[in-house]
């Protein structure tokens, strides 16, 4: 039986473009390895189960029965002890250096109450400016003090030969959030989204600057000009560059009056540090373009290096400590990872750039790093 000719002709250009794809080695890379490579990388990256997370101990009891608690703790596979402080103001200021997410007070008279059969209070102090991982972090230590107290109220009815329904809860827990106390997600979520918008945005809108060039041909004469290819680099960055601080500005004013999310910090070290981050976000877009043969082909591009990273593997869901050391690794090669610890400190704890040098200093290196990127991407393309 023959096939209609409609039929014969749809097989002629599919085979046709399966010949052309196999031909092609970028296209079956991007079909082959695109899928596979995407799900190993976020298969990784994406794990709602924190670890490791790091916690200090004021104990103002000092006794075994405190002691007992912190290891406790230790033992779960969730918390690593910092150390010991000695009052609330080093709590806070190792919350707000983000060496710790948690600290826990163990007050006086601790002991006494639990060696009597009463209840102990423990209280702990919460990083509310990441609301994720303060309420994944609360469940665990919930979990961790039930099971405690649970060892605790059999020992003291064994002890004493009574049964276990005249035993009181031997441990309660009193959480508190700093910076953001009623762990509202939309306060972690907007400066996050600022970030995460702003250098998608950045990125797409320099991504067909210099492709552009060749579509509408008028590279040959940017090619020939005597403009050396980093001026040519920055003065595409300039005017985008203005364009996205009005932008920021803009999410800004939106962010507060909408979601009820304003700056608690200095707003003007947030516009300048942001001016940082979208001059490396622009440059990403400016390499793309110097490298891209359609617009369609860099908006794509650039869609992909931003979008998909700056959600998964910058902090702006998943902490980058909770991943693993591979990923963390990479995770520091993107601006946006540096620019919300920055953008949410200033948000949430109102903590200036003197707390996060090595951020602004990243943020500087990657800038520059990818500006020369740029610049070299350029210079080959004009060859």
């Amino acid at each position: 039986m023959r096939c209609p000719a409609t039929v014969r002709r749809i097989l002629a250009v599919a085979w046709a473009e399966w010949l052309y794809n196999r031909r092609d080695p970028r296209s079956l890379a991007i079909i082959v390895g695109l899928p596979l490579s995407l799900l190993l990388l976020y298969g990784y990256a994406i794990d709602f189960d924190l670890q490791e997370l790091r916690f200090a101990v004021l104990d103002l009891d000092r006794t075994e029965r405190g002691a007992d608690v912190v290891r406790s703790m230790v033992a779960s596979e969730y918390f690593t002890l910092h150390g010991m402080v000695e009052d609330g103001d080093q709590i806070r200021a190792l919350i707000d250096s983000g060496e710790i997410r948690l600290a826990l007070v163990i007050p006086r008279g601790f002991g006494e109450k639990i060696a009597s059969g009463g209840t102990g209070e423990v209280q702990v102090l919460l990083d509310g400016s990441d609301s994720t991982t303060a309420g994944v972090a609360l469940g665990y230590l919930e979990g961790v003090l039930r099971e405690h107290s649970v060892k605790l109220v059999r020992q003291w009815v064994r002890e004493r030969g009574l049964p276990a329904a005249v035993a009181e809860p031997a441990l309660t827990l009193e959480p508190r959030a700093l910076y953001n106390p009623e762990m509202r997600t939309v306060e972690f979520i907007v400066p996050g989204l600022i970030a995460v918008i702003m250098t998608m945005l950045a990125a797409l809108l320099t991504s067909g600057c210099i492709v552009r060039e060749r579509e509408i041909g008028s590279f040959e004469g940017l090619a020939a000009s005597p403009i050396a290819p980093v001026e040519i680099v920055l003065g595409k960055l300039l005017p985008y560059a203005a364009i996205s601080i009005v932008d920021v500005i803009l999410c800004i004013g939106a962010g507060a009056i909408v979601f009820g999310v304003f700056p608690l910090g200095n707003k003007l070290a947030l516009i300048l540090i942001a001016g940082l981050y979208l001059v490396a976000s622009l440059a990403i877009g400016l390499a793309i373009s110097s490298v891209a043969r359609s617009r369609q082909v860099a908006t794509l591009v650039a869609f992909l290096a931003t979008l998909l990273p700056s959600t998964l593997l910058t902090g702006f869901v998943f902490p980058v400590r909770s991943m693993p050391p591979v990923l963390q690794y990479i995770a520091q090669i993107f601006p946006a990872t540096h620019f919300l610890v920055i953008i949410r400190a200033i948000y949430l704890k109102g903590t200036g750039l003197a707390l996060y040098l090595e951020e602004t200093a990243a943020l500087v290196v990657i800038a520059l790093a990818l500006v020369a990127l740029a610049s070299k991407s350029f210079r080959k393309s004009l060859e």
